[in-house]
């Protein structure tokens, strides 16, 4: 969706025949909403998922226990940004990342899968057989035999070829034991007895139970990793899970129909590398996180934004290879980072990570990111993020979200997600000179005072007035910072934007 975003001529080949069917991936985080928000998909996801974050934690359903309600930080989050942490589940959510990508322009080939993947010098080229007998949801031509790009983006998840192909290793640690993923119908009310939750959780058990709403079809109960269900039939999985799933009710005669039931495995590894020649990793291929805090699949998304812009700059001919070569030295450390920092969160796992939950707080992650950039200052790159509500304005950092008045109500709102924007004061004399001598390649947003909602916000990122101004990347990331007169404004923001394109410069 990002690529075919930028104008880009992008073909997906998928091995399943369909989008998902299974909910995995639920937590949509704030950031990631605001990268569907520039895509123009957050009214579809709210539409599809829910904006319910209660959690109950006991040891079954029908008994009593405790809610847990989200930190302070996020319940602030309208400081923090025009989006909201949402909860979309997978099965939901890929059909909509389906049909947008599908009306910017992407094919996508369902039921198929890439062979004979290999390099030249100006081009990647694949196979494409049929990997199932359904042509596929998203397929609407028979896919080619054979296809030549100048890239190839590898999302084909932690257990992929392609990275163990190329000879990238990876380095990390294992989880043990297996989890299970069950769709299942009965009827949970008398359990509840009226009560709201979205998830039942049982620390001591390492078990998840999202109850059927209107944004999902079935209940869902979730069992992490366990060393005793590594030898577990996968045919007989259904059959095994339904005690389980009465245990976590609190109901022992409960009558259950089991919709589809699957194991999973996890680990905690980040691959060496990120790039081989014309192929990048993105996603789980890239790194793989277990399922505490939601951060895997917004890591994944992260990466493929970031990524997006800088294939289609390098395809347009405006950069060179190098800027290609950042998008490791920037999602790396920060993936890194938050691997770290979930697996201290984890502990002894599940459990751990619930008992608390009130104490955790994705948005110094998600929010306050930082990447490595030589114009930025007090960069620490074994701590590289920063408070979200007190943002820097340094090169690196995310552009800030400040409330405006009228009906563009955040200043993420004024970026253009396919070309550089100068955000700036109406009095800045960049921004009086931008108007008049543009920069190509570069949008100009300036604001008046009146129209600021949050002025304490705007005159931290915004101190010197007279002298400042945020180039900002198509990614929404900081790239220059204005803080001092110069005889020729745009000159030297037409050199930021060559510079940020080309790093070697």
């Amino acid at each position: 969706m990002f690529l075919a975003q930028q104008g880009l001529r992008v073909w997906v080949v998928e091995r399943h025949a369909s989008t998902s069917n299974h909910p995995k991936f639920r937590g949509v985080s704030a950031r990631t909403m605001e990268l569907y928000r520039s895509a123009g998909i957050e009214d579809a996801v709210r539409a599809a998922g829910e904006n319910h974050f209660g959690v109950a934690i006991g040891d079954n359903l029908s008994g009593d226990y405790e809610r847990v309600h989200l930190p302070l930080a996020l319940a602030r989050r309208n400081r923090l940004s025009p989006s909201t942490h949402y909860a979309c589940d997978q099965d939901r959510m890929e059909p909509i990342l389906l049909q947008r990508s599908a009306e910017l322009g992407a094919q996508l080939f369902y039921g198929c899968t890439a062979i004979n993947i290999e390099q030249h010098e100006s081009a990647v080229t694949a196979d494409v057989v049929r990997s199932s007998s359904t042509v596929g949801t998203g397929t609407p031509a028979p896919p080619p035999s054979r296809i030549a790009a100048r890239y190839l983006v590898a999302a084909d998840g932690a257990n992929g070829m392609i990275r163990t192909s190329l000879g990238i290793g990876r380095h990390g640690q294992p989880i043990p034991g297996r989890g299970l993923s069950v769709l299942f119908d009965a009827d949970l009310e008398p359990a509840l007895r009226g009560r709201r939750i979205s998830a039942m959780v049982s620390p001591a058990e390492g078990a998840l139970l999202f109850a059927r709403s209107d944004a999902r079809d079935h209940n869902w109960f979730a069992l992490t990793p366990r060393a005793d269900l590594d030898s577990i039939d996968r045919d007989s999985v259904a059959t095994e899970a339904i005690p389980m799933i009465r245990s976590l009710v609190g109901v022992a005669d409960l009558d259950i129909t089991i919709h589809s039931a699957m194991t999973w495995s996890t680990g905690a590894f980040i691959a060496d590398r990120y790039r081989a020649g014309r192929i990048f990793l993105v996603g789980d291929a890239a790194h793989l996180m277990p399922p505490y805090g939601g951060f895997g699949g917004n890591t994944g998304i992260a990466d493929a934004h970031n990524l997006a812009w800088k294939l289609a700059a390098v395809c347009s001919g405006e950069a060179g290879d190098a800027l290609l070569d950042t998008y490791e030295s920037e999602r790396q450390p920060i993936t890194e980072f938050t691997l770290k920092h979930v697996m201290l969160r984890a502990g002894d796992g599940m459990g751990q990570f619930f008992r608390q939950f009130d104490r955790f707080d994705p948005n110094p992650i998600t929010l306050g990111f930082r990447y490595p950039m030589a114009t930025a200052a007090g960069f620490d790159p074994e701590l590289p993020i920063e408070d979200p509500a007190q943002p820097s304005g340094q090169p690196g950092t995310r552009a800030p979200h400040i409330p405006l008045k009228g009906a563009t109500s955040s200043t993420l709102d004024l970026l253009d997600p396919c070309t550089f924007t100068f955000l700036a004061p109406d009095t800045s004399s960049y921004a009086s000179t931008l108007r008049t001598h543009p920069v190509s390649g570069v949008r100009l947003r300036a604001l008046s005072r009146q129209e600021i909602a949050d002025q304490l916000m705007w005159d931290r990122v915004f101190a010197t007035p007279a002298t400042a101004g945020l180039l900002i990347r198509p990614d929404g990331v900081i790239c220059w910072r204005a803080q001092s007169t110069h005889p020729d404004p745009a000159l030297v923001v037409r050199i930021a934007r060559a510079r940020a394109l080309d790093p070697e410069t």
